[in-house]
């Protein structure tokens, strides 16, 4: 961070030394800029940021055409039209979607004509075929039909020369389908960032692995991937790399082409940070900071060849609230969104939250509707180890700084991160 906070030489470190997170999230984010816009084709380009308007070439639908099958028709023909005294019109030609029309509707003729398909010259509405009774070679009309009935005017959806879609908008499905209607097979957008992950530690072994004694299997890597995953990132697992600095460094700058961020885990509390900075050293500028929260205290964050570096910690709880708080807010930033946090509700605690009166706590709770309230129910333990907690959970009660402890009945903040249930 250009101020950021330096990295401590103390051991254990002191409260006076801790960051808000407030202050750590924007020393964070004002670092970050958006990913430069690249034209992608629509089917990539869903999900991402759009870095410009779209502008109609032309008008939306280029033709007039008709909403009905029946008959096109002059509208003054067709006026005294009624059941008990239809008007008999001959039949001069056929209007298929997809077509030029046969003909063209003159004084006393129709043109049978195809739901979408053009209005022929002359005809300026439609009757359906429900009004219309077969005469041969001509048609009887039961009913009149006024100007402009049945028929989808040009420049209906969008005129030549309006924004289709404006700069900035995220272009979901029917942005997608207004482009291809109107003939943009690309667009310029800011992409995904593809971003490297990677877990640090001597005692990792892959999931799949079996874990010897005093082992663990690597759940970080595969909880940054989903993240990343549901952020709309690009993620790419590099594996584990053990406690080594060469190994750390020769895993990052493997990727440096082909990513647009880095993150780790692991290897940034205070004792074992040494391995990431030396394996920066002249290769970038990282901070290594204390947070004043609850799970997720030690973090760091600098550069590498120009490329944001994002360091967890290593208990997986600290990883995912670590993630939302910090790496979720800079990742849309880097894809040009403008709506960089989770929604909150107001919940009631239905449960005690227990923990450090220095620091913001990020307490996993399930969140429901509960006779017209949200309520908030812990999920277990505030340790940094129990995943199956974050697992339980669909958002983080937000405890501020002097309650150590937070009584069930009390109405907290809480950060959504999951779809609430009714």
């Amino acid at each position: 961070m250009a101020q950021g906070v330096q990295a401590h030489s103390h051991a254990h470190g002191s409260t006076s030394d801790l960051v808000s997170v407030e202050e750590a999230r924007e020393r964070i984010l004002s670092r970050i800029q958006p990913l430069a816009p690249i034209e992608l084709p629509l089917q990539e380009a869903h999900g991402c940021v759009l870095a410009e308007d779209v502008v109609a070439d032309s008008n939306l639908p280029e033709f007039s055409s008709s909403a009905m099958d029946g008959y096109a028709v002059r509208s003054i023909d067709v006026a005294a039209a009624s059941p008990d005294g239809p008007v008999q019109l001959r039949v001069t030609g056929r209007a298929r979607i997809g077509h030029q029309p046969e003909g063209t509707a003159g004084s006393g003729e129709a043109i049978r004509i195809d739901t979408g398909a053009p209005i022929p010259a002359g005809a300026d509405c439609v009757i359906p075929i429900e009004e219309t009774e077969p005469a041969g070679e001509a048609v009887r009309i039961l009913r009149p039909g006024a100007e402009g009935r049945n028929i989808r005017p040009a420049g209906e959806d969008a005129r030549e020369g309006q924004v289709l879609v404006p700069k900035g908008r995220r272009l979901s499905a029917a942005e997608l389908g207004l482009l291809a209607a109107s003939g943009h097979g690309h667009t310029l957008a800011h992409p995904r960032p593809r971003i490297v992950v990677i877990s640090t530690g001597d005692e990792l072994v892959e999931p799949w692995q079996r874990a010897g004694f005093g082992q663990v299997r690597d759940a970080n890597s595969f909880t940054i991937f989903g993240a990343l995953k549901e952020v709309g990132a690009v993620p790419y697992l590099a594996g584990i790399v053990r406690d080594d600095v060469d190994q750390f460094k020769e895993a990052m700058l493997g990727y440096v082409v082909r990513a647009d961020a880095f993150i780790s885990s692991g290897g940034v509390s205070v004792g074992e940070r040494d391995v990431v900075k030396r394996a920066f050293f002249r290769r970038g500028e990282v901070d290594f900071f204390r947070v004043a929260m609850q799970p997720g205290m030690p973090q760091a964050f600098g550069a590498i060849e120009g490329k944001p570096y994002f360091g967890l910690p290593g208990n997986p709880v600290s990883v995912f609230v670590s993630f939302e708080v910090f790496l979720r807010p800079a990742l849309l930033k880097m894809m040009g969104r403008r709506d960089l946090f989770r929604p909150e509700v107001t919940a009631t605690l239905r449960g005690d939250v227990v923990g450090p009166k220095e620091k913001l706590q990020f307490a996993r709770v399930r969140v429901r509707r509960e006779g017209g309230d949200w309520v908030a129910e812990p999920t277990g333990s505030a340790h940094s180890n129990l995943v199956s907690t974050v697992a339980r959970a669909n958002g983080l009660a937000l405890i501020p700084p002097g309650v150590e402890t937070a009584r069930s009945g009390e109405r907290y903040r809480v950060m959504l991160f999951r779809a609430l249930e009714e």
